[in-house]
């Protein structure tokens, strides 16, 4: 914690450094009116983003504690491979900061055509990224588990859900890239409505109906995790593809 805390503080210490030297940011002979109509406009593209990621750390909070009810090896398998998976879609996030940031750009500049093509292109690419890694999660995923743990019933139960969640990389990767070219472009609204119903109606409901009245186990769980991960990927692409949001934003 103490290291993590020490991280945080030099991290933000450089990036303050960076920005007051970088000459498109820094605020150097910038006075500080306010602007009424700038503050909103961040309030309205900030407060969806901002609940969107406070729904999500409550639902992974009471998620994590229908997970620990199990028992201590259920809690463990869960908590090792959660960490494994991360290192195997932080490809995708790579590839949404990039979403994020040209399809704003594309926006500024007001080339809608451009804002497609960029999203054709970054789409691909995560698709293609998010394959590969899942594929590797699905082939190795004892040899992963073992990276954190020489457990062997933690290796085995971890390997059967790595393999789970390892099938719905590909999706995971389109709902990550929509989602940041959504953000980026200030449709923040209506992904956060469509994150709330997926995260607590599917996840949250499916798994407390899996683990209360069909008795399930912690597989039955991540089948969970992996449907809200897959009906928002689907949800998101719907409204992508439908367009509507086009004459609002672009």
């Amino acid at each position: 914690a103490v290291g993590t805390a020490v991280s945080y503080c030099v991290g933000a210490s450089l990036m303050f450094l960076a920005y007051r030297k970088n000459e498109i940011l820094t605020p150097k002979g910038c006075p500080l009116h306010f602007q009424k109509n700038l503050a909103k406009r961040c309030l309205r593209i900030g407060i969806p983003i901002a609940m969107e990621r406070l729904s999500a750390c409550l639902g992974q909070v009471v998620f994590v504690s229908m997970v620990a009810k199990m028992g201590t090896l259920p809690l463990a398998t869960h908590s090792i491979a959660i960490t494994a998976e991360q290192a195997f879609y932080i490809p995708g996030y790579g590839m949404q900061a990039a979403a994020s940031t040209m399809g704003g750009n594309a926006l500024g500049e007001g080339k809608p055509e451009k804002f497609q093509l960029t999203a054709r292109y970054i789409l691909t690419i995560a698709v293609f990224l998010m394959t590969v890694t899942g594929g590797l999660l699905f082939t190795f995923p004892e040899a992963v588990m073992s990276v954190f743990t020489k457990d062997a019933q933690v290796i085995a139960s971890g390997a059967v859900i790595l393999r789970i969640v390892a099938v719905s990389e590909p999706l995971f990767a389109v709902l990550i890239i929509l989602e940041g070219l959504f953000h980026g472009i200030g449709d923040t609204k209506v992904p956060f409505l469509l994150s709330v119903f997926s995260m607590w109606g599917v996840r949250i409901f499916g798994s407390y109906l899996c683990l209360h009245l069909f008795q399930g186990g912690l597989e039955a769980l991540w089948y969970c995790m992996v449907a809200d991960n897959v009906i928002r990927s689907f949800l998101l692409s719907c409204r992508y593809i439908r367009g509507s949001w086009k004459k609002q934003f672009l």
